[in-house]
Parts: C-alpha cells; sequence; structure tokens
C-alpha cells in the first residue's frame, strides 16, 4: 500500500468514527426508563439498609461496588460523598462500541440509604479483548 493509500484509509476511517459518533449523539436518550427508575425507587426507598440495598439492586442485574469520590445525581449535578454504593447494569446497545449504562448511586447517613439516584449515559469505555490464541504449529 502506497503512503498516499494508507493515508487516505485512515482518513476514511476517521470518518467513519466521527460519523458513528454523530450518530451517536442523535439517538441516544439520557432518560432511564420510567419502570426502571420506579422500580429502583420502590424497591430501595430511603431509609433501606445499605446491605439490603446491595441486594435488591443486584436481584434488578444491578453490579454493585462500595466506592468514593464523585458522582451524578437525577438532576444531572455533580456531587461528591465520603462513600456510596454504585450499581451499574447495561441493558442494551446503542451502537457497535457504546452500551446505555444505568446507574443508581445510594448515599449512606448513619448506615441507611439517605439518596438515590437512578441516572443513564452511554458507556464507550474499551472492553479488554480476549486474548489472542496462537495455534500449536506457531509455537
Amino acid at each position: 500500500m502506497t503512503a498516499f493509500s494508507a493515508r487516505t484509509a485512515t482518513g476514511l476511517a476517521a470518518a467513519l468514527l466521527l460519523g458513528g459518533c454523530s450518530w451517536l449523539s442523535r439517538t441516544y436518550n439520557d432518560t432511564v426508563d420510567v419502570d426502571t427508575s420506579e422500580r429502583v425507587h420502590t424497591s430501595v426507598p430511603v431509609g433501606t439498609t445499605m446491605e439490603t440495598a446491595e441486594a435488591r439492586l443486584s436481584a434488578q442485574g444491578f453490579n454493585c461496588e462500595n466506592r468514593t469520590g464523585d458522582f451524578i445525581d437525577e438532576q444531572g449535578r455533580n456531587r461528591k460523598a465520603p462513600h456510596f454504593l454504585s450499581c451499574v447494569r447495561r441493558p442494551n446497545r446503542i451502537g457497535f462500541a457504546c452500551e446505555n449504562r444505568d446507574q443508581v448511586i445510594v448515599v449512606p447517613s448513619n448506615g441507611v440509604a439517605d439518596e438515590i439516584d437512578v441516572t443513564r449515559g452511554p458507556d464507550c469505555g474499551e472492553r479488554q479483548a480476549p486474548p489472542l490464541m496462537v495455534p500449536n504449529s506457531a509455537k
């Protein structure tokens, strides 16, 4: 491949990726499904123990972990807490490289849930590729 055709191929690939990002921004909806939000708020009301909150969210398909620092609340404000429960699930794909990400943040006070925020955002982060398999004949 000549230098010119390699540059052309690189430019074409970049244009396709930018076009995909443009398409994603037009079709992506960052509103949490109403049923999901209601189900979370019903199953984890304020006053629920943190252990029970984690168990109930896990039963709904969320993967939970204890975190510290920044999070986004339901009003889209950047917030900070010394510790909180962050629970995430990815209900569907929104493109070849992106998924919707539903997130529940449970902020505790005195060992019980004091604030519950349900948000949605795109997750276009890199996924770790499976290891390459080397055929026995190449070893």
